[in-house]
């Protein structure tokens, strides 16, 4: 299967239409049709063919087909570059109710992650993590070291673990950055002492990975929601939190953009009604856009 077909059917397109503005038109939606609607200008109906996401306009017969058409009829963005935008988009911070998006088509596989965590291997000099800026010496330090793996397509694989069994797998190469077909996301993390009081939550392990390369913080420890930040997700978080006493400071350090936003109010609100007692900030990069391997990425280029 080629990047574009693998995409076609890994990434769902109610929820990229979400992340770009569309609302869900509850009434007019179906277990089999959704229908969404971007203020009063645009309406699409979306469905599965198979395992592939399709859509089409009510307004206009020629807008039609899988999320490649739908990106390229509204930015004109040539195949490359939209195969550039999904690779590196992390599922946004949207959720759509579960009776309209399932997990039907993709139910959880904990056989087939296992499996395919089974044939991963520690990784060690590799070209993808090496073209994001992060160095050997960083992803195997004591910090990160039985953390990151690779397939045998030599994609970076960060792994979730619930209980103590591998759940998920998230990929990420040049042409790749999705969850393995099967996964069941919880929360990717590193390597925790006993003596850890600060909690650093990012968006995305390269992210984590960046932010340990750029400030190097002492009696840390990191998290990943690889995307948007799910119920399952904080109570798994409260767990680590309730396990380890002695964390004082929880620091959000998610991209200065709307997801960021986002996850960091859904975190926060999330506090406030937590009985965790101590210090919550955020710390994203300075310009709006970034992420903390854009800052590590800018730190290299600079003389």
């Amino acid at each position: 299967m080629n990047d574009l077909s693998r995409l076609k059917e890994e990434i769902s397109l109610p929820h990229y239409a979400a992340f770009i503005g569309y609302a869900l038109d509850k009434k007019k939606s179906t277990r089999k049709s959704i229908v969404m609607r971007c203020g009063t200008s645009d309406k699409i109906i979306i469905s599965r063919r198979g395992n592939i996401w399709v859509y089409f306009s009510p307004y206009d017969d020629k807008d039609n087909g899988t999320i490649i058409d739908f990106i390229q009829h509204r930015t004109q963005q040539s195949i490359k570059d939209i195969i550039r935008e999904l690779t590196a988009w992390h599922g946004g911070n949207v959720e759509l109710p579960t009776q309209y998006y399932t997990n039907r088509d993709n139910p959880p596989d904990p056989a087939r992650i296992k499996r395919l965590f089974n044939a991963c291997s520690l990784a060690t000099d590799h070209d993808y993590l090496k073209s994001r800026g992060i160095t050997e010496k960083a992803f195997r330090s004591p910090l990160f070291a039985g953390r990151v793996f690779q397939d045998r397509y030599k994609n970076a694989v960060f792994p979730h673990f619930r209980s103590g069994h591998v759940c998920a797998l998230e990929l990420k190469g040049a042409y790749t950055g999705l969850l393995a077909r099967g996964s069941e996301k919880s929360l990717w993390r590193s390597n925790i002492k006993k003596d850890d009081h600060a909690m650093i939550i990012a968006e995305a392990p390269i992210d984590a990975l960046s932010y340990h390369m750029l400030h190097d913080l002492k009696s840390a420890f990191y998290v990943a929601t690889s995307g948007g930040v799910s119920p399952s997700q904080l109570r798994l978080i409260d767990e680590l939190l309730a396990e380890r006493p002695v964390v004082e400071t929880i620091r959000l350090i998610v991209d200065h953009d709307k997801g960021g936003d986002r996850i960091s109010e859904r975190i926060n609100a999330h506090f406030d009604t937590n009985s965790f007692k101590g210090q919550l900030t955020r710390h994203s990069p300075d310009k709006r856009g970034l992420d903390w391997n854009n800052v590590l990425m800018n730190e290299m280029r600079s003389p």
